[in-house]
């Protein structure tokens, strides 16, 4: 466990080869994200839900990937 600014933060950190990284959230389909680190449309990418994961509550703009993923659609 890590201390934030809130308290206890319990989430655990992303396993080797995967990264989290936060990103603005565009759009979604059943089976992808459309997803930007500059919260620009022009700038954002699909990230399929099968590979990424999105954080939950304050998280909630917290996705994790494998780095391989990050790095292919440009948010490394």
């Amino acid at each position: 466990m890590t201390r934030d600014l809130f308290g206890f933060d319990s989430r655990d950190p992303p396993a080797k080869g995967e990264v989290s990284i936060a990103l603005i959230l565009h759009d979604q389909t059943d089976k992808a994200w459309l997803l930007s680190e500059t919260g620009k449309a022009v700038d954002a990418q699909w990230a399929p839900k099968s590979k990424a994961k999105r954080g939950e509550g304050r998280d909630a703009n917290v996705w994790t990937m494998p780095v391989w993923l990050a790095r292919d659609r440009g948010f490394q």
